[in-house]
């Protein structure tokens, strides 16, 4: 399956869940489940596709005050706005406002870490940290409410916050785990344009080569940090089912209820 963005103006990495293969030969819904980064950037038409075509009815906000400070939403008609910060200040580094890249810069003054070892760790705590545990069962109470139109949730870059709450939703409607690695990696092709703008920044503006390695890191995609992910599942839950029943707190009733709500037969 072809992994396919929203076609919007001034959003590069916003996508419609739709369409994915999921549990017993059925796909998902479209216009139900929308994954994006930041919608600071969103012209007039971006949010009125969203309000009219997508009938967006709630956003989940996963950034930490200071992003949103930084970079506010603009409202996307009615659509109730909910604020599950699932980073805190121990996360430098995946928030993208000044002061967290400035912290997480630092971590590489000592030369025995390297990025990825800090970019996995961090992986690790985003899925199994006991702080976000109240905030994935939040995220999982608002896709449980039955209404009409999509949920959309978003972090900055849309790419590591936004990207684990992808995968928790695709966990739970059965969506295969190569499915979920491809459509994590898909961020580095819909944001290629911004990437780019980004590397040209940090090729004049930092001196120090192993710096720039660093900030690099920071912007990439590796499916290597998802993988350990279920590599952890599998070791402490047995299957993707086992960790959102044990760690999030889903019942079966519920993960049912999920595939009743946005699964559908091609």
């Amino acid at each position: 399956m072809e992994v396919k963005r929203i076609r919007l103006n001034k959003l590069d990495n916003t996508r419609d869940l739709g369409g994915f293969p999921a549990a017993g030969g059925a796909v998902i819904r479209p216009r139900r489940l929308i994954r994006s980064g930041e919608l600071s950037k969103a012209d007039a038409n971006d949010l009125a596709v969203l309000k009219n075509e997508y009938r967006v009815r709630a956003v989940v906000d996963l950034r930490m005050e200071a992003e949103r400070e930084q970079s506010p939403d603009p409202p996307v008609g009615n659509a109730e706005t909910v604020f599950l910060p699932i980073l805190d200040s121990s996360f430098f580094g995946i928030a993208r406002d000044e002061n967290s890249i400035k912290a997480w810069m630092r971590l590489f003054d000592d030369p025995n870490v390297t990025p990825e070892s800090v970019f996995k760790e961090m992986y690790r705590k985003l899925m199994f940290s006991e702080y976000v545990r109240p905030y994935y069962r939040r995220f999982f109470d608002i896709l449980l409410e039955d209404g009409p139109g999509a949920v959309l949730w978003h972090c900055s870059a849309g790419k590591d916050r936004a990207g684990i709450a992808a995968m928790l939703v695709q966990m739970a409607l059965g969506v295969s785990r190569e499915l979920m690695i491809r459509d994590y990696m898909m961020t580095g092709v819909f944001s290629k344009k911004e990437l780019r703008k980004r590397y040209l920044m940090i090729r004049f503006l930092v001196r120090d080569k192993r710096k720039k390695h660093c900030y690099r890191v920071l912007l990439d995609v590796n499916e290597d940090y998802v993988r350990q992910l279920f590599d952890i599942i599998d070791r402490d839950y047995g299957s993707e089912t086992g960790y959102l029943m044990s760690f999030i707190g889903l019942s079966e009733e519920e993960i049912l209820r999920l595939r009743e709500l946005y699964l559908e037969k091609e």
